[in-house]
């Protein structure tokens, strides 16, 4: 079974986020979480690959979460807006 990890760059993501979105950003991590356990994703959740090892998935309109994954583990490395993860794309690939 997949498990999930944070790294650092994503919690300090998370403290420019507004409550509101911290709050969208706890449901998402559940759907996620159940989407690892079920293989079954939600209509509207918008969970894809971006490149060979990394992955995104949509909070809302404007926000994306992206991971990486290393053998049987998803490493949450960005919470931020489209901007932010082509930036992080440009630079870490």
């Amino acid at each position: 079974m997949k498990k999930i990890s944070i790294l650092p760059s994503f919690e300090r993501s998370v403290k420019k986020l507004t409550s509101q979105e911290k709050e969208r950003l706890a449901k998402s991590l559940e759907i996620f979480n159940n989407f690892l356990i079920t293989s079954q994703t939600p209509y509207g959740f918008r969970f894809k690959k971006i490149n060979h090892d990394k992955y995104e998935f949509r909070i809302d309109i404007r926000l994306r979460v992206v991971m990486k994954e290393e053998g049987d583990t998803f490493y949450l490395v960005l919470v931020g807006d489209h901007d932010e993860v082509k930036r992080y794309l440009r630079n870490f690939r």
